[in-house]
């Protein structure tokens, strides 16, 4: 993070609500890129067009409509999003948990502390996708296997194969066809299903 200029994208409802995390942020050495939206309606269009590493919104109510667009777009998970408000009602720091904001201040917004706000708030979303990949991962080879298994028995049962033969039936095949196990077992499932 600190060796990588940051694209950032600064977003509050005018200028003076932006200045402090836009002074916050020229400490490191104008590396970081820095964009300035004054107003929330065209966020998604700005994220879209900058893919920044990071969105720091500075609101000073949290009005429902302006929340809820910020809570979408921490939901998305195209960036870090940091949130810092003058005065929050009760649960919204939950909700923004739930949402995947990475960093949650209210009434603290003071331009010494943004930069290690945005820097923690990196280091929660990385490791946070990270997790989700993981998880992503782990749900696809779980399905792979079940269609392996899937695939096994009903060879197992119509060439009266042993589990063993049944695998390497299936993993030869796929080293023959270039593909992988698990696209050969969808294969052999689908062809039984036809047969029936």
């Amino acid at each position: 993070m600190a060796n990588k200029p940051l694209t950032i994208l600064v977003a509050g409802p005018d200028a003076s609500a932006t200045r402090a995390v836009e002074d916050g942020l020229a400490g490191a050495g104008g590396r970081d890129r820095i964009a300035v939206l004054h107003g929330f309606a065209d966020l998604p269009a700005r994220v879209a067009a900058l893919a920044p590493d990071a969105v720091v919104a500075v609101l000073e109510t949290l009005d429902a409509a302006t929340l809820d667009g910020v809570f979408r777009l921490a939901r998305s998970g195209a960036c870090a999003v940091v949130l810092f408000a003058d005065k929050a009602p009760p649960g919204a720091a939950a909700q923004a948990a739930e949402a995947g904001v990475a960093a949650f201040v209210l009434d603290g917004l003071h331009p010494a502390r943004v930069r290690p706000i945005l820097e923690t708030a990196l280091a929660r979303f990385a490791a946070f996708e990270t997790l989700k990949r993981e998880r992503d991962e782990a749900r696809t080879q779980l399905a792979d296997r079940k269609l392996i298994e899937r695939a096994k028995g009903i060879l197992m049962q119509q060439k009266s194969l042993t589990e063993e033969a049944a695998y390497n039936a299936l993993r030869k095949a796929a080293m023959k066809q270039g593909r992988r196990v698990a696209d050969i077992a969808q294969s052999v499932i689908t062809a039984a299903q036809i047969e029936l």
